[in-house]
């Protein structure tokens, strides 16, 4: 009651003792008091001139769009008045939080969410990492709970999992990686790579927080810590840490993959708190993760030509499984041969066992002429060139026609704009007046994305086939170890129960089934009671023992 206007006939007591109360009648605006927070909190003109002055005006400030006519106005009023200048350097103006729909929250409608089950769920990271993933914060933020959870899996989930990874085979060859140190210049080309990629993104993380950038801050992280990190360093690892011996190689991929997950937690630190810390403690050692400095970037092992020669082989592999995915040719069966653009053979002809084992294919050839395998044909684009050509669109579609279809759609791929004849008049037409129609000769298959081209040889022999077979077979057994919660470095016997096709195949590739599972012994058995594992469209029981 306090609050309401004076009224005369109001008589108010105070609570603790009785007495009457009386309202001052000097009134000003409750803004007043936030306005003047620069000055009120060094008591100043009065004392510590000098902390105010070091302190004002304030590097950067943020609120929600609400105090735009509250906040932000009366400290930039008060402050005019006072200093004759702004209070803040920059002030960031946060929109509000919507529901899924982009409707506003309210009890009302029941679309309200309680943080504090979200934090129960999914962690405060995972919310924190997400409220700056989702959107730019000066534009609405839809909420929606299938976003956050994909946050939870794609950042916390694959971070944890390289953590785990790391940490399971480094306890298990009782590792510790800051007991050496492999030179830079020395690592395989892969760890050159990651640390190239790494130390760009620590570059430009720093630039975008200078500016105050964390939407765009946490994407690039994420997108590392998927792509460039789990999906492609790791993975390609996998051997390097299964080796028995401390090699050079083994300590470096150690080296490498202990930096990048130290300062990887010294980088999310600001965003994701807990699993930074976690982490960071659990590798260092240290006290905490917060208590040491963000990493900056070493621009010495940052290598533009290493990261566009392992962008081009991520862009092919990445297109090669396409065309497997269009010609339903699983992941896990081997092909013959993938046909890439002969004017890559320079740049990556150093990889190229790496792009086999990618596509699993046993060769790839750079062609001279990739229009040996595939067939392109042009049309014209009617919507998008009928309100320009109208009645003429018939001679253009006619010039087309006359056009080398294989030479012309490179060109127009890769943005080049091109003149032809219509009715006695030069037209010049690009990519967006032409549709493109690719399509494979009979035995290949083709995927193609900004001029770059992928062919595969679809052709499968018996052989291929049956090694199909015992890759399957493989993944299925290291499934049953996992399962089965089996030691990395456990023998096995494994029996199992399955027609003479598969059979066949289990014994022309029984030495190569052996090394990939540490299998002593390969049986053959009678016994339909064997779980049934599906090995491309063959049922097969399949057992295993631990020695």
């Amino acid at each position: 009651e306090l609050h309401r206007p004076y009224v005369d006939d109001i008589h108010l007591k105070c609570d603790c003792c009785g007495k009457p109360m009386t309202r001052v009648t000097e009134v000003i605006d409750c803004w007043f008091d936030s306005g003047s927070m620069p000055f009120a909190q060094h008591h100043y003109p009065f004392e510590n001139k000098e902390n105010f002055e070091e302190l004002f005006p304030a590097d950067f400030i943020c609120e929600g769009i609400d105090q735009t006519r509250g906040w932000f106005y009366s400290l930039l009023a008060i402050s005019t008045f006072v200093m004759g200048k702004a209070p803040y350097k920059r002030v960031l103006v946060n929109d509000l939080v919507l529901d899924k729909e982009g409707k506003k929250m309210s009890k009302s409608r029941g679309n309200t969410v309680n943080p504090f089950e979200l934090f129960d769920q999914y962690g405060a990271d995972a919310l924190r990492w997400y409220l700056l993933y989702v959107s730019p914060p000066w534009t609405p933020t839809r909420f929606d709970v299938d976003g956050l959870k994909e946050v939870q899996s794609k950042f916390l989930g694959t971070m944890k999992n390289v953590y785990n990874f790391f940490t399971l085979y480094a306890n298990t060859d009782e590792v510790n990686p800051k007991d050496f140190f492999v030179d830079y210049k020395n690592r395989p080309e892969l760890d050159r790579w990651i640390l190239s990629k790494f130390n760009n993104l620590k570059k430009e993380v720093e630039e975008n927080l200078e500016i105050f950038e964390l939407n765009k801050t946490v994407r690039m992280i994420q997108d590392f810590i998927n792509e460039d990190l789990s999906n492609w360093y790791i993975r390609r690892s996998r051997r390097r840490f299964w080796a028995t011996e401390l090699t050079e190689d083994k300590k470096s991929v150690y080296n490498t993959t202990y930096e990048i997950l130290t300062e990887l937690c010294q980088l999310i630190a600001p965003f994701a708190p807990y699993i930074s810390e976690e982490i960071y403690r659990n590798l260092t050692g240290e006290v905490s993760v917060h208590l040491s400095n963000y990493p900056k970037a070493n621009l010495e092992l940052i290598n533009p030509e290493l990261e566009e020669k392992m962008d081009l082989v991520k862009n092919l592999v990445t297109l090669g499984r396409a065309s497997r995915e269009a010609t339903r040719i699983k992941v896990r069966q081997p092909i013959q041969k993938v046909l890439v653009d002969g004017k890559f053979k320079d740049t990556i002809s150093d990889v190229v066992d790496l792009i086999k084992e990618e596509l699993n294919v046993k060769e790839v050839v750079f062609a001279k002429d990739l229009g040996e395998y595939m067939n392109f044909s042009l049309k014209p684009n009617f919507k998008v060139l009928g309100p320009v050509l109208g009645a003429k669109m018939k001679f253009f579609a006619g010039a087309l026609n006359k056009l080398n279809s294989n030479e012309v759609a490179p060109k127009l791929e890769v943005g080049e704009t091109l003149t032809v004849d219509i009715d006695g008049e030069n037209f010049e037409f690009n990519k967006d007046h032409v549709l493109v129609n690719i399509s494979a000769k009979e035995g290949f298959n083709v995927s193609m994305e900004n001029n770059l081209f992928v062919i595969l040889d679809t052709t499968l022999t018996t052989e291929l086939i049956e090694e199909g077979y015992a890759r399957e077979f493989i993944s299925k057994i290291q499934q049953i170890r996992k399962a089965s919660n089996f030691d990395v470095l456990d023998n096995i016997d494994i029996d199992f129960c399955g027609d003479d096709e598969i059979a066949q195949a289990v014994e022309n590739f029984k030495d190569y089934i052996k090394s990939e599972t540490l299998a002593l012994e390969i049986n053959r058995v009678d016994d339909e009671s064997l779980e049934k594992h599906n090995l491309n469209d063959h049922m097969t029981g399949i057992k295993v023992t631990r020695k």
